[in-house]
């Protein structure tokens, strides 16, 4: 990406619309941003404000958002000073990424006040501020005490801009003086202008120097004026390289664009939404994740604890036998005796067994039989718990995969009641209204010849698409011995073509752990092969009458198949 004070510039100018706009609603989604409701040139707007330290931004969003129940209380700070306002100018600082969007508004008392809101776009430093127009702080949605060695941002205090090094404003005469300040014989250029140079980029600096090869004493500022005249054309573009690039204008020495936006607002929803989404959801979900991680630690432990039991158990024979010698040889053992020689019957050979000199010799005997039957109950119940631990391996396995593709908020939801319905973790709130739980949702795609296909992303949906959704003569796909998603392809098998099937079993390989790895086998049969396993946690099966194919996870095939109306 590339939002730097070009960006900035370009963006103030696009939203020069909402100056003399009215803020009719002020909320905050979570600790970082904010949604502005607004009404400017006849129509109504969302003016989205972030200081997220990985997606800071401002822009106008068509996007919904979910709030919480009780404001921040930077929000009802807002709400009281400018909520009911009027935005009178939104200036850029300098061509850095910084904006002060002043607003005249009435206070609780009748009274005319003008606030200044301050957007510090700077990656984990960024800050939304509210200050008078003597810059004296009134809250901030983040807090920086005086302790901190930089500078305060707290109520009360005089605001202070970031501390930064002062550098030439490319708009203004300033940038004339540039080559005094650029030693080309030392190499490094393109660092040196961005250090002495405010709000450019390194992409706007390689789109500066595509236009002249190598910079020097007389072609370094005609160049970058020739090249920021170049860019009053504002297109906002998107580039899908290996790090994927915006801009608010085409950069001629990457190529085409692979996207073209009406609006520079459109480009930043279309890029930021979705990525901010799954981080608040990641965020939402990490306190399972961490539930799931130390379940499938326990279950490993006990594992290895039930190895070692059966290890043990390993000796019962011996024991067994021991005490057949002892009862065999009972009348030439003396009472008082460490230790027994006598003739193994089974090996032919002499054996000597250790003995409880307290005890008599039938009581050893009877000591041995007792050691002999614990262990071989320790063995059966070892046996059964590691098969059921071998399991639960497999079930949390499943779930953390199952985790690491979560998208939506009912997906989170969806887990977090499959954890409450296995008791792993307990329902809070117990005597309240139950949160209403969504249907679910499948996620739907289609084959080249038309056939629907759902996947399930979790044990709840993957339950009920087998389950529920799917029919006797449906095709039912999953990974061979591999975590991941059940895959359905939706219409009669005997209709199915090898194409179909394929990118189905493709579907079904990039939906599982495997999902990034070549030759997938991928199993499938009709749903009426598909059983339930009694007794067992969600999302275990067991099928019959399969079939398999080996075939390679292909992102952009995934996102060509997507369903439309998903």
């Amino acid at each position: 990406m590339a939002f730097d004070g070009n960006f900035t510039h370009a963006l103030v100018e696009e939203l020069g619309f909402l100056v003399r706009g009215k803020i009719n609603k002020i909320q905050q989604m979570d600790n970082s941003s904010l949604l502005f409701k607004m009404r400017a040139g006849g129509k109504n707007h969302q003016l989205l404000l972030s200081s997220h330290p990985m997606y800071a931004r401002f822009h106008i969003t068509e996007q919904k958002y979910e709030f919480p129940f009780e404001p921040p209380m930077f929000s009802r700070i807002l709400r009281k000073h400018i909520e009911g306002g009027i935005i009178t100018d939104i200036k850029q600082l300098g061509n850095d990424r910084q904006v002060h969007i002043h607003i005249r508004a009435i206070n609780d008392i009748g009274d005319d006040i003008e606030r200044i809101l301050i957007l510090e776009i700077m990656g984990r430093h960024s800050n939304i501020i509210l200050t008078d127009t003597a810059y004296k702080i009134i809250d901030s949605i983040k807090h920086l005490t005086p302790n901190n060695n930089v500078r305060t941002i707290m109520p009360g205090f005089t605001y202070e801009n970031p501390p930064t090094d002062k550098k030439l404003n490319p708009r203004t005469e300033e940038l004339n003086e540039l080559p005094k300040f650029i030693d080309f014989n030392s190499g490094k250029l393109k660092r040196q202008i961005l250090k002495n140079i405010e709000g450019f980029s390194p992409i706007f600096i390689d789109e500066v120097e595509s236009r002249v090869k190598y910079f020097n004493t007389d072609n370094i500022v005609p160049a970058i004026k020739e090249t920021l005249d170049a860019s009053k054309n504002i297109q906002p573009v998107y580039y899908n390289l290996k790090k994927p690039i915006f801009y608010f204008t085409p950069l001629t020495h990457l190529g085409e664009p692979d996207k073209v936006f009406s609006s520079l607002s459109e480009l930043l929803d279309d890029y930021y939404h979705r990525r901010y989404q799954i981080s608040l959801i990641r965020q939402k979900s990490s306190d399972y994740l961490q539930v799931i991680e130390r379940e499938h630690e326990k279950v490993i432990r006990k594992i290895t604890n039930l190895e070692h039991d059966l290890e043990e158990a390993a000796e019962k024979d011996k024991y067994q036998k021991y005490g057949e010698l002892i009862t065999a040889y009972m009348h030439s053992i003396n009472k008082y005796q460490n230790s027994a020689v006598v003739m193994d019957y089974y090996t032919n050979q002499e054996i000597e067994i250790p003995l409880d000199p307290q005890l008599s010799p039938a009581e050893n005997a009877q000591r041995y039989y007792n050691k002999y039957n614990k262990l071989k109950n320790r063995e059966k119940v070892a046996r059964e718990q590691l098969r059921l631990a071998h399991m639960d391996v497999e079930y949390f396995s499943n779930l953390l995969h199952q985790m690491e593709n979560i998208t939506t908020r009912d997906e989170v939801e969806e887990v977090r009641q499959e954890l409450i319905e296995q008791k792993i973790i307990k329902e809070r709130n117990r005597g309240k209204k139950k949160k209403k739980v969504n249907k679910i949702k499948l996620h739907e795609f289609k084959t080249t010849s038309g056939l629907p296909v759902f996947v399930g992303k979790n044990n709840k949906q993957n339950d009920y698409l087998t389950n529920r959704k799917a029919q006797n003569n449906h095709l039912w796909f999953h990974t061979k011995d591999i975590p991941g998603s059940h895959v359905v392809i939706a219409h009669n098998s005997s209709e199915v073509s090898e194409e179909d099937i394929l990118e189905a079993a493709m579907l079904a390989a990039f939906h599982s752990k495997a999902g990034q790895s070549a030759g997938v086998p991928v199993d499938y049969t009709e749903i009426k092969h598909v059983k339930n396993i009694p007794g067992t946690k969600p999302g275990f099966v067991t099928y019959s009458e399969q079939s398999t194919v080996l075939v390679d996870p292909n992102a952009d095939k995934v996102e060509e198949m997507k369903n439309e109306n998903e």
